[in-house]
């Protein structure tokens, strides 16, 4: 059994709340400030008075698009271009800040940035796929379900990692060296670079800051556990910690990795 880790993702990053009047791309913006030179008649206002219509300062690297939710029909960027979100992980748990392990009566659990790396030997006897077979860990067994062709005595690796939270569609002329920005129903504004190597019409998924928790012994779904998140020092040799605790989804049993979601400005962005 090998359990590795990267902290290699592509998590947004939260910008400060703004209310956007409506979507821009490169060409849509253009076309305002034609507009906003046309009513001014001059042509040092005219960012003035698109910077006023949209409630944010302009880059031409920047690209607004509509949020919509998946499976329901909404308005769409240029070329049909546009941010879905997929939904609710029920699998996930909203973290939060405490003080320290100390004074508390949680569970302590071990908590891992994403992706974490699986590796195991499939059972011997042959079993159904979708079977859950517990394998040691480095910090106790872990739950593992059996995915379907795999025969049996085989080594075979896989991956534990938060659910996508949203689909973006690149839009006409954006490269990757741009950023997608949309509004979430919550009324934050998030920033997300466009990955190496897609265009326009490619999409992609952005998955939240999290971490992966494992479920420890003697916890149950409902319950609390508190775990700590490992921060990289200056100094090499030295190694800062933050504490949170997460309520284990329910369904989740111990073995389970469960996704808790980090809080706005914590370490794991």
């Amino acid at each position: 059994f090998h359990l590795g880790s990267s902290s290699v993702q592509q998590p947004w990053a939260p910008l400060s709340p703004v209310v956007l009047a409506s979507s821009f791309g490169r060409a849509a913006m253009e076309g305002v400030k034609a507009a906003c030179k046309a009513v001014t008649g001059k042509a040092p206002l005219a960012e003035d008075a698109c910077e006023a219509l949209t409630g944010k300062q302009m880059s031409d690297k920047d690209v607004y698009l509509p949020l919509v939710s998946e499976g329901v029909p909404g308005k769409t960027g240029s070329g049909g271009a546009v941010v879905r979100y997929l939904g609710p992980d029920p699998s996930a748990s909203q973290a939060e800040p405490v003080e320290s392990f100390s004074g508390s009566n949680h569970v302590e659990a071990v908590a891992l940035p994403p992706p974490v790396q699986i590796e195991i030997v499939t059972p011997k006897e042959k079993l159904e796929p979708g079977t859950v077979v517990k394998v040691p860990g480095p910090d106790g067994f872990i739950r593992v379900a059996l995915p379907d062709g795999v025969p049996p005595n085989t080594p075979i690796q896989f991956k534990v990692a938060p659910k996508a939270e949203y689909r973006i569609t690149v839009p006409p002329g954006a490269k990757q060296d741009w950023v997608i920005k949309f509004e979430k129903e919550t009324g934050e504004e998030v920033a997300v670079a466009i990955p190496p190597g897609l265009g326009p019409g490619d999409e992609f998924e952005v998955k939240p800051p999290a971490l992966m928790v494992r479920v420890p012994e003697g916890a149950t779904g409902g319950q609390f556990v508190v775990f700590r998140h490992r921060i990289p020092h200056a100094e090499p040799s030295k190694v800062m910690a933050a504490f949170y605790r997460a309520q284990v989804p329910m369904g989740c049993q111990p073995g389970d990795f469960f996704t808790a979601l980090m809080p706005k400005g914590n370490p794991a962005e």
